[in-house]
């Protein structure tokens, strides 16, 4: 098997990266390619298959990947389950699920990728064997060579984030299969993400935003999409937005904070938002100017959001708690979301402080 590791984030990355995939599978043997990052990742993509050819099965493989025991063998039991494979992802150390594959999904108006299951834990996943899916985390993904007849290469308008996804499409547009095989590996979602370039590695909102619009207007079909879901607010949440005696401040700028804002039409008076982002300090954003998380005075809301999903209360804990200031009787709420039927449910869950 050739197997390339997608080299972004320096040796001990690849070291470790690398040594998970050889200690879980010591009876293998792989042509092995190390690939350092060129400006981007489509780019790496298109110079690994200089070097590894198209004639070939070629594993891609993100440096942030940790290989976990029995992914091989699950690999060759579920190899002609389809012509692009991938394998589910945890968050590292944990039993979090990251991801159990994509699939393109309508919010509202709004077509996006949704990551399966993203934020469930490990043993709440029923076996599955296989399932056929829009798109797999590019940090693990199986490309037999019958599918390079058909896309040659990357399309470099994934600007470090969709190329992936946009080779993906082109395959099944052309009538090949995408699968995620039931098999967990740990995955630290960093290898895109330290491009110096903001504009190619921010997982701003505000900045994906224009990209994502463009390629999926290129690249997905609306008739398509087989899941199309609608947001909602959960009754007792909903009060608390919008009640007029609190003076709220939103953590994050995303999707979240824009439903919640269209859903409540808050006094701006009595809004404010923050970010983490450097990229997004300044903006402006529902009539407000975004403030430094790390400078905003938390004295002045009786009420603060952590809008980031899944990961909203490691954002509080790192960036907000430390400068909570003595005697704060406001609140503070991780934003969730829960998945009923055809309905995306949004609710708040209180924080201890």
């Amino acid at each position: 098997m050739k197997v390339v590791v997608l080299s972004a984030l320096g040796n001990e990355a690849a070291r470790r990266c690398i040594d998970s995939l050889l200690k879980s599978a010591p009876s293998t043997d792989f042509d092995l390619y190390l690939v350092r990052e060129r400006g981007f990742r489509e780019q790496t993509l298109n110079f690994a298959l200089s070097l590894a050819g198209t004639n070939d099965d070629l594993l891609f493989v993100g440096d942030d990947i940790e290989f976990t025991p029995g992914w091989h063998e699950a690999l060759v039991t579920n190899y002609c389950r389809g012509d692009i494979l991938g394998m589910c992802m945890l968050y590292p150390d944990t039993d979090k699920v990251q991801d159990r594959g994509y699939d393109l999904v309508q919010v509202d108006d709004r077509i996006t990728l949704e990551a399966m299951d993203r934020g469930a834990r490990r043993g709440e996943i029923e076996p599955f064997g296989t399932r056929f899916c829009d798109a797999l985390c590019g940090c693990f993904m199986l490309v037999k060579a019958g599918v390079f007849a058909l896309v040659p290469g990357f399309s470099e308008e994934g600007q470090n984030r969709w190329g992936e996804f946009i080779f993906a499409s082109q395959a099944r547009q052309s009538g090949a299969t995408v699968a995620v095989i039931d098999h967990f590996l740990y995955h630290g979602g960093q290898s895109t993400k330290s491009n110096p370039d903001k504009a190619l590695s921010s997982i701003s909102y505000q900045v994906e935003r224009d990209i994502w619009q463009d390629i999926a207007q290129r690249y997905v079909d609306p008739a398509d999409v087989r899941i199309r879901l609608r947001s909602g607010l959960e009754p007792g949440f909903r009060a608390r937005l919008e009640d007029e005696s609190r003076r709220m401040l939103f953590y994050g700028i995303g999707t979240v904070s824009e439903f919640l804002l269209n859903e409540t039409q808050p006094d701006p008076a009595r809004v404010a938002f923050c970010s983490g982002l450097p990229e997004e300090v300044g903006l402006e954003f529902y009539g407000q100017e975004v403030l430094a998380a790390n400078q905003v005075d938390l004295r002045r809301f009786d009420c603060i959001l952590m809008t980031p999903l899944y990961i909203g209360e490691r954002l509080f804990r790192q960036v907000l708690l430390p400068r909570i200031p003595r005697g704060f009787v406001g609140t503070v709420s991780v934003v969730e979301v829960e998945r009923l039927a055809r309905d995306l449910v949004y609710r708040c869950r209180p924080l201890p402080l």
